[in-house]
């Protein structure tokens, strides 16, 4: 019995040794040895090189730190406007109209002289009919209104485009897109007047979506404005009209002047 303490005493006493002994070997193991350069035995010239390099080594980390946050990535344009231009095809119903169903068959044709400014002349025919609001003041109260129905228009036309974005479609592709702002004077024919063509403005608003690189949808909303000349009197009108055309860029296709 004596002798099984005995030798379970010492076996304990032995492991401790052990482990109290391993125990620096690790912890040095696990530090980590930092190795310096020994200066003194260099001479003058080699302790200037060496502090060179060691600068340059610190500059250059700073620098690229400072690089990195300078740098910005831009996008190269997916599509450019300037010096092409864009035959349009489409057409536009009258909106708020109650006496009057006018619908129009347009064409156009503009040329970008930039990416936000574009110059064109755009025209339209129009296919007028009395509304069942002007039938019914007809046949219920005994009145026979004048009527003025447009019968076609042709315009100058100016467009600013201050607004370029793009969205994701389905997450299919990335659509590209500009709203733009449109101007227009020329003149209008109505069934007033004997055929006559009268000064005519017109203002409005729309969003061309680029489909592909030589196709664009585009939707519209424009006031055409003109005086009529009413057995009653001279009268402002105003017609509203939204619409949807087609384009198609000419030429098809582009180049970078600048490759990136």
């Amino acid at each position: 019995m004596h002798a099984f303490i005995r030798h379970v005493f010492v076996s304990s006493v032995l492991v401790s040794l052990t482990l109290v002994c391993l125990s620096p070997v690790s912890a040095s193991a696990k530090a980590p040895s930092v190795k310096e350069t020994d200066t003194s035995n260099l001479s003058p010239r080699a302790r200037r090189a060496l502090r060179r390099r060691k600068l340059t080594q610190e500059l250059a980390r700073k620098g690229e730190a400072e690089l990195r946050k300078s740098v910005r990535v831009f996008q190269q344009r997916y599509l450019v406007k300037a010096r092409r231009a864009e035959l349009t095809m489409g057409g536009s119903v009258a909106i708020g109209d109650a006496l009057m169903d006018t619908y129009n068959l347009d064409a156009g044709l503009m040329v970008h002289i930039n990416q936000s400014w574009a110059v064109g002349l755009s025209g339209s025919y129009s296919l007028a009919s009395q509304g069942e609001a002007f039938n019914n003041i007809q046949s219920h109260f005994g009145l026979f209104p004048e009527r003025s129905k447009l019968q076609a228009s042709g315009f100058g036309e100016l467009q600013f485009s201050p607004i370029f974005g793009k969205f994701n479609s389905f997450g299919m592709a990335v659509v590209q897109m500009d709203a733009y702002l449109i101007a227009a004077a020329g003149a209008v024919r109505t069934t007033i007047g004997d055929g006559a063509m009268k000064p005519s403005w017109q203002i409005g608003a729309g969003l061309r979506v680029h489909t592909w690189r030589a196709l664009t949808v585009s939707l519209e909303v424009r006031d055409i404005m003109f005086v009529e000349k009413f057995q009653a009197g001279d009268r402002l009108m105003q017609h509203w009209f939204g619409g949807i055309k087609i384009g198609l860029w000419i030429p098809p296709t582009f180049q970078y002047k600048y490759q990136r």
